[in-house]
């Protein structure tokens, strides 16, 4: 709960520093797309999920960035195996056919501080705090033989309750008020519920634009 009231804190001072913005100060909307992955277990082959951010921001200070970010990932994934209720006696397994959906949610505040690398080139690493939503689900039909006997459903509620982190881009202008951004590096520290600490080393890699007024 503590936890949650600090997001809302910090996000209640992004939208102010939007909103209460000068007449000098710029604002910047960058969305991006992309994969992203969707779990830290190395052995997980499909955990290059669609990934959407969105960021809108201003300026603070001379070569800082503060805002607002908002990110979605969701992957869909076929499943098959062995159901996990097996018949007590008999010689006929049951086996489920259906499909996963990972859906990650995360909103929050991000500053990012930009480093120019060249004429066109810049380098901004950007710091976040999010509140996450990271849930599971899966469902399909249970097969006996050859035919389809019930459905099922099951949903995993990983009771994430905020992450922290920072991730690492570039981007490209193209002129003074639009350029192209791509991520390749992300750290990220997923904080539980039961107080348990998630850290790994993550490689997103999306391509967006950033707009600026």
């Amino acid at each position: 709960m503590f936890m949650k009231i600090i997001l809302v804190f910090l996000g209640l001072c992004a939208v102010s520093a939007i909103f209460a913005q000068t007449a000098e100060k710029r604002v910047y909307i960058n969305p991006s797309f992309g994969g992203y992955r969707v779990t830290t277990d190395p052995n997980n082959i499909n955990n290059t999920p669609f990934m959407f951010e969105g960021k809108i921001g201003t300026d603070i200070g001379k070569h800082g960035i503060i805002g607002l970010q908002f990110s979605r990932v969701h992957q869909n994934t076929m499943v098959s195996g062995l159901f996990w209720q097996q018949p007590v006696a008999g010689p006929v397994s049951l086996n489920r056919y259906g499909k996963l959906t990972h859906q990650i949610t995360a909103l929050g505040v991000f500053y990012e501080r930009i480093f120019p690398l060249g004429k066109r080139v810049d380098l901004f690493p950007s710091a976040y705090i999010q509140y996450l939503d990271f849930k599971e689900v899966e469902k399909g039909n249970v097969i006996f033989v050859t035919d389809s006997s019930m459905t099922y459903e099951r949903k995993t509620f990983n009771n994430y309750s905020a992450r922290v982190g920072v991730n690492f881009n570039m981007q490209y202008k193209l002129g003074k008020s639009f350029a192209i951004t791509m991520r390749l590096l992300q750290i990220d520290c997923r904080i539980w519920d039961e107080s348990r600490k998630n850290i790994s080393g993550e490689l997103p890699f999306l391509i967006g634009v950033k707009f600026s007024y």
